[in-house]
């Protein structure tokens, strides 16, 4: 038997700018792209190389980005809570809650926030792009 779950449930939050801070939901997402690291590669070829081959080691970890596919709802708490993040240039909490109760917390700031077109009979939607600006840690929700 397969220990696999669906993505239903699986919830984004950002801490609000406010002096005390408290967790918002991001609402409507459709799609969830999470946080890919990926490890820098530093060359440490040196003149005695052996057999004139290129030599690496691992460098630093980039958390990279990640990327919500949301119904944009012009006005809503969601995409005002978006807009003044954006214009507030701050570096926030965020937090990924799968629906197996397994959490990953971590910095970021808003790179992009792009509504899609208007069309007569699609919903509106939107993309909303952060970088991760550390660490990633993974616990259980509470």
């Amino acid at each position: 038997m397969t220990d696999a779950i669906i993505g239903y449930g699986t919830t984004v939050e950002v801490q609000n700018g406010e002096t005390t801070p408290g967790w918002e939901f991001i609402g409507e997402i459709t799609n969830i792209t999470p946080p890919n690291e990926s490890v820098d590669q530093v060359d440490v070829t040196h003149m005695e190389s052996p057999g004139r081959t290129r030599e690496f080691i691992q460098g630093l970890i980039d958390p990279g980005e990640m990327s919500l596919d949301l119904n944009h709802v012009p006005g809503s708490a969601t995409d005002d809570l978006i807009l003044e993040w954006r214009t507030s240039g701050e570096t926030r909490s965020m937090r990924i809650t799968y629906p197996n109760n397994v959490t990953e917390t971590f910095p970021a700031f808003v790179l992009g926030y792009a509504p899609s077109g208007v069309a007569v009979a699609d919903a509106l939607t939107a993309t909303l792009t952060v970088k991760v600006a550390g660490a990633i840690v993974r616990g259980v929700a509470s």
